[in-house]
């Protein structure tokens, strides 16, 4: 009984500094800033990420580093992204993103299967696609993507992948992106 009364007042601790640390981040300046920004004026620019990405197939996980670039072209905008692996994967994406309604874009890229759905709301951006990639023993696989970016600060964003095989997950990504200043 003590131990379930002990269980659930460490319960309530994390959860009040839990709503007082959500309640901070909401009502600060940067946050409110970011989340009036658009897609390209987040991405416009040099920004990095960092973090590691786990394989539920094989059990590991690789440091991720990646340095984007983006500026608008025409109606669109250009997103370059190189990305290289702790065990040394280099792979090197152009996205092409073009607006269709507030809020709402589409993405294109050499290996995705039809168009990429992006969604731009409050203080997250998610992007949803397939693609066609390509694997050590020379085979390909079609896999479904999620990424989510949500703002934490002026300049700043914490990064979601995950990857799947229908509907089976096939590995998780956490990243940090910053943008780079000039």
């Amino acid at each position: 009984d003590s131990e379930l009364w002990s269980a659930m007042s460490h319960f309530v601790r994390w959860f009040r500094f839990a709503v007082l640390l959500a309640a901070f981040v909401t009502a600060s300046p940067a946050f409110a800033q970011e989340k009036s920004r658009d897609l390209a004026t987040f991405l416009s620019g040099h920004l990095t990420a960092v973090g590691q990405f786990q394989n539920y197939h094989d059990g590991s996980t690789r440091g991720v580093q990646v340095d984007i670039h983006g500026a608008p072209v025409g109606n669109a905008f250009k997103l370059v992204e190189d990305t290289v692996y702790s065990d040394g994967e280099k792979q090197h994406r152009v996205w092409r993103i073009s607006k269709v309604a507030e809020g709402r874009y589409v993405g294109q890229r050499a290996d995705l299967i039809g168009e990429a759905n992006v969604v731009a709301h409050g203080n997250r951006i998610e992007i949803t696609y397939r693609a066609h990639v390509p694997t050590k023993d020379g085979k390909t696989h079609d896999l479904n993507f999620m990424e989510t970016f949500v703002f934490t600060q002026s300049g700043t964003a914490d990064y979601q992948l995950h990857v799947s095989l229908l509907f089976v997950p096939v590995g998780d990504a956490h990243l940090t992106v910053r943008k780079r200043p000039g």
